[in-house]
């Protein structure tokens, strides 16, 4: 099996996608928790309608996710077992870990059985930290992938049908959810509100396109090259149109910024496809322009950070939080543009993220903290010669976590 998938395609499409997705998740935290430093309304609603505009991460986010798996699977018999064992490993561990971390950060434990108990909660929850039911969602599709795979091949003979179906059942649930569930001041739909973002259905509609994307990647990549103009038309539209409806929600309608900048609301549905596809069309133009090597432009760049996105979700919060909301972002001078304090905290953010994950990445056991098995090692020949080889079923492993291994990763090559 492993030989067989070592032949599939190398999708670099998925490096800048995961990438950019990951470093977008630090913008949205980066805005919301730094709007009170604009000392106008009008400048707080600027921001905020930024906010709205990045409210696209987790969208694209399951959209790679369902893509990779199938793009990995289809075609191939899963085993449930060997599938959810590898998922544990590489998933469920770090995840583990950095909630265990963020509960002895976050929370003042007064006992060892409180504090058993609290880990327990956030970690069935996703409530150790504000970023971590990414990978929660993640986890419930890892167990329902074994039923989901069979099913999005049945659906593919029929993708329109499927499509529309599921479109119209996502946008008419986000119409009833935001304005009854969210906008209620009942208990228990308050409770509802707030833990309803972490459970998998709520988002069934980027599930299901990932995975058809997947089984029709050609037919969708040949269209999205053919169509780049109209698909940058039809997502300035919506830009626009979102931007329109959220001055609207708080000048006509007179909306609280926490509603009118809520995720699950009907528009968010068509915004996020139109998103989803225009980066989908300027990462299929820039995996099209190939090197001297068949490479396209700058791909160790992006296949790097592509390795260090799991890390990113898991870590940027401990950065942001504990350090730079607390200490360098009142330390800034009140003189500078407020854009750019914004801007250097996201900056900062960002590549201290990045680098602590690189860090983990190249070392042995703790490069499981960040959802891999370890860096590449050295094997020598007969000859003396180095050969470079991975830890066991590389292509496998990356291309299940939505990272196209490049060739240098996959074949076994001897120096001379």
């Amino acid at each position: 099996m492993a030989n067989e998938q070592a032949k599939r395609p190398h999708l670099y499409e998925l490096d800048p996608l995961r990438s950019c997705t990951a470093l977008s998740v630090i913008v949205v935290h980066v805005l919301a928790f730094t709007a009170y430093l604009n000392a106008t309304g009008l400048g707080y609603d600027i921001q905020n309608a930024v906010l709205v505009a990045f409210h696209f991460t987790r969208e694209v986010f399951l959209f790679v996710t369902a893509f990779a798996l199938v793009y990995v699977y289809n075609g191939r018999q899963v085993s449930p077992w060997q599938f959810w064992k590898k998922r544990a490993v590489g998933v469920v561990l770090p995840y583990v870990f950095w909630s265990l971390i963020y509960v002895c950060v976050d929370t003042h434990i007064t006992s060892p059985g409180a504090f058993l108990q609290t880990s327990v909660f956030d970690i069935l929850t996703g409530n150790a930290s504000y970023q971590l039911y990414y990978i929660l969602l993640t986890m419930q599709f890892y167990l329902f992938f074994p039923l989901f795979l069979p099913c999005i091949r049945f659906c593919a003979r029929y993708p329109w049908k499927t499509l529309t179906v599921s479109f119209v059942v996502q946008v008419v649930f986000f119409y009833v959810d935001f304005h009854t569930i969210q906008n209620s001041t009942l208990p228990f739909w308050q409770a509802v509100t707030y833990y309803q973002d972490r459970f998998l259905p709520v988002y069934q509609f980027y599930f299901i396109l990932g995975g058809l994307t997947a089984c029709y990647f050609t037919q969708v990549r040949a269209f999205v090259l053919r169509h780049g103009r109209l698909i940058l038309s039809v997502f300035v539209l919506m830009l626009a149109g979102l931007c329109l409806h959220y001055a609207l929600q708080l000048g006509v309608f007179h909306e609280t910024v926490g509603y009118a900048t809520s995720v699950l609301q009907p528009e968010m549905v068509f915004y996020s496809i139109a998103l989803i596809f225009c980066a989908f069309w300027l990462v299929c133009r820039w995996a099209s322009k190939l090197d001297m090597r068949q490479h396209p432009g700058s791909v160790r760049l992006w296949h790097t950070l592509s390795n260090a996105s799991f890390g990113i979700y898991l870590i940027h919060v401990l950065i942001l939080n504990s350090i730079l909301l607390r200490w360098m972002v009142p330390a800034l001078p009140t003189v500078w543009p407020v854009a750019l304090r914004v801007f250097l905290t996201w900056f900062v953010t960002a590549g201290a993220t990045v680098i602590i994950c690189l860090l983990l990445l190249r070392m042995p056991i703790l490069s499981r903290l960040v959802g891999r098995s370890g860096p590449p090692r050295k094997k020598r020949t007969q000859t003396g010669r180095p050969v470079q080889v991975r830890l066991p079923d590389p292509a496998v492993e990356q291309q299940e976590m939505g990272i196209p291994p490049t060739p240098e990763r996959t074949t076994q090559h001897i120096l001379s």
